[in-house]
C-alpha cells in the first residue's frame, strides 16, 4: 500500500511543471494579443499604457516618450535639440512630415494681395535684388508668365542630392532667403516639382514620386514659418512632362531638374497683355 502511494505522489511532482508552462503560455498570449492591439498606435491608448507601466517599471516617462533623448512614441522628450534654421529663421520641417495642422498657431502679416502685373514685377525685383546680395542668382530666377511670378530654383545639389528627395543643407538659406517676401501678400503659392527624362525606377519609386516628394519638402520649409499661412500652399509633382529644356543634352536636362514656387496672380497677366494691346 505504501509503496502505491509513493508511486503516486511521484507521478504528482513530475507532472506539476505543467502548470507554471500553462501560466507563461497564457502570459505570453496576452503579451502578443496586447502588442496586435496597439500595432496601430492610438496615442490615447498608449498614453494610458505607458502610465499603467509607470509604477510597476519605475517608468517617468509616461508624457515626456519612453527615452530621454530622442524623440519619443509619445511626444518630444523633456532634451530636444533645436532644428536648423535658415538665414531668415526658417525651421527645417519635422521629421514625421507633418506640417500646416489645421488648429495650428498661424501669425500671418500679409495685408495685400497681388492684382496686378505691376505688382508681380515690383515682387520679381526685390527678389532678383536679394538673389544679388546673397550671390545665389545663379541658382535661382524669377520670371512672370501666364500663372503668375514664377520663382525656379535648380535642384542639383542646391536644394537636393542627385536623385534624392532628402533637402540638402543649403535648401533652407536658399528658402529662407525667399520667404520674408512671400510674407507681404497672401496669394496662393503653388510649389511645383519637375524632373528630367532619366528613367528613375528603384523598385516602384519614379520620377513622378521624386518630383511630387521635392515638392512636398520645400512646402514644408515654407510651412514652418508662422508667418506664412500653410492655407496658401500647396505642392503638385509634374515628373519629366513638363520640361523647359530639351533632355537631349546635360545642360537642358540640368535645367529641367528644377523646384518652381509659382505665385498665383488674382488676374491672369495673359489677360492684362490683351487688355494693353
Amino acid at each position: 500500500m505504501a509503496k502505491r502511494k509513493g508511486g503516486a505522489a511521484s507521478e504528482d511532482a513530475g507532472g506539476a511543471w505543467l502548470t507554471t508552462y500553462g501560466d507563461t503560455v497564457t502570459l505570453l498570449l496576452a503579451f502578443f494579443v496586447m502588442l496586435y492591439a496597439i500595432s496601430q498606435v492610438d496615442a490615447v491608448k498608449f498614453q494610458l499604457l505607458v502610465s499603467g507601466l509607470e509604477d510597476p517599471f519605475d517608468n517617468k516617462a509616461a508624457v515626456q516618450g519612453l527615452l530621454e533623448t530622442g524623440n519619443g512614441i509619445v511626444g518630444p522628450t523633456q532634451r530636444q535639440d533645436p532644428a536648423p534654421t535658415g538665414i531668415q529663421g526658417i525651421e527645417i520641417a519635422p521629421a514625421n512630415g507633418q506640417f500646416g495642422e489645421p488648429d495650428a498657431q498661424v501669425d500671418p502679416v500679409a495685408t495685400r494681395t497681388l492684382t496686378t502685373e505691376s505688382e508681380l514685377i515690383e515682387v520679381r525685383d526685390q527678389l532678383e535684388e536679394a538673389f544679388e546680395i546673397l550671390g545665389i542668382s545663379t541658382r535661382l530666377g524669377a520670371e512672370i508668365d501666364t500663372r503668375g511670378l514664377v520663382i525656379s530654383i535648380a535642384t542639383d545639389d542646391v536644394l537636393f542630392p542627385s536623385g534624392s528627395p532628402e533637402l540638402a543643407p543649403e535648401a533652407a538659406e536658399l528658402v529662407g532667403a525667399i520667404a520674408p517676401v512671400l510674407r507681404d501678400f497672401d496669394n496662393e503659392i503653388r510649389i511645383e516639382g519637375h524632373t528630367d527624362t532619366v528613367p528613375l525606377d528603384a523598385n516602384g519609386y519614379t520620377n513622378w514620386n521624386l518630383s511630387s516628394d521635392r515638392a512636398i519638402a520645400v512646402l514644408g520649409l515654407l510651412a514652418a514659418d508662422p508667418q506664412i499661412d500653410p492655407r496658401r500652399l500647396s505642392a503638385t509633382g509634374y515628373g519629366e512632362y513638363r520640361p523647359i529644356a530639351s533632355n537631349l543634352t546635360d545642360a537642358g536636362k540640368q535645367k529641367n531638374r528644377r523646384v518652381e514656387l509659382v505665385i498665383a496672380a488674382a488676374t491672369p497677366p495673359q489677360l492684362q497683355e490683351t487688355d494693353n494691346e
